[in-house]
């Protein structure tokens, strides 16, 4: 028993120095080699007190890393391990935080559900609003977001009849519009797109190979207007009508992160005044 005691006490003793060592690795801004001193600490499976802080340390590293999905599929696996209650949440709550830099937005929306489901007595801090209605915005939820936006203005005793940023939602343009556009009207998707120079170049492009390809055809050069004109005029035709899709995708994201932004600005404000 007494050998028992006594190895026991090196270990711990051992392990509180390799985490020390991590700590001050991490301090230094030394992130690889600190992660490496925190995997160390975690493989000797040392009391959950000390593993909760070798697993927060190691966190930290990735996130400065910014390999943020790395530390959600880190925390995962954390997760499983036996953790008091008052410790795993933590972790949870750190998974929420990298799931969503890492832009798994359902993911981060599942982990806030378990968050709730898991731990029913405990309230939730408010920054977990905040990046739950983030989420929803970015996978265009709006309605959800919206009514997530007024219950966290409610909470925090806001007037909510004075921030309505929901009801004038960002004007998105529709890609299956600029593909039928441009399918039947060469450059039209690119004008819907608010692009009339792409458009412009576009229709030139598409014009000169056409009318290369009649010319020929009435001077009886049939394989230069087919191989040619024909297959100038469809291989831009089709990239114009891919390119349509891609600059209506490009619109709708920067009104999309315009609008996020003004919302999150408004949101950080509210909960960090």
């Amino acid at each position: 028993m007494i050998c028992i005691f006594l190895c026991v006490t090196c270990f711990s003793k051992a392990q509180t120095r390799w985490l020390a060592r991590a700590d001050s690795l991490l301090a230094q801004k030394a992130y690889f080699e600190a992660s490496v001193a925190y995997e160390r600490v975690l493989f000797n499976n040392a009391s959950p007190q000390i593993n909760f802080q070798a697993a927060l340390g190691k966190t930290q590293c990735l996130k400065q890393q910014s390999l943020f999905a790395n530390a959600v599929t880190f925390l995962s696996g954390q997760l499983a391990a036996a953790y008091p209650d008052s410790l795993s949440y933590r972790l949870r709550y750190e998974q929420i935080l990298c799931a969503y830099l890492a832009g798994q937005f359902e993911n981060t929306l599942s982990t806030i559900q378990q968050l709730t489901y898991l731990y029913p007595d405990q309230s939730a801090p408010p920054l977990v609003s905040v990046i739950q209605i983030l989420s929803l915005n970015e996978l265009q939820r709006w309605p959800e977001a919206s009514a997530a936006y007024q219950q966290l203005l409610t909470w925090q005793g806001i007037d909510t009849t004075q921030h309505q940023p929901y009801q004038q939602l960002p004007k998105l343009k529709s890609q299956k519009k600029a593909q039928w556009l441009s399918t039947f009207l060469p450059g039209g998707g690119q004008f819907y797109a608010g692009k009339p120079g792409e458009a412009l170049l576009s229709i030139a492009v598409q014009g000169a190979g056409l009318y290369f390809g009649i010319t020929s055809f009435l001077q009886g050069y049939y394989i230069s207007a087919w191989g040619i004109g024909a297959g100038l005029f469809g291989s831009f035709h089709m990239g114009g009508v891919r390119r349509a899709e891609v600059l209506v995708q490009q619109h709708n994201q920067k009104k999309i992160k315009s609008f996020n932004e003004q919302v999150k600005a408004q949101l950080l404000e509210t909960v960090h005044p």
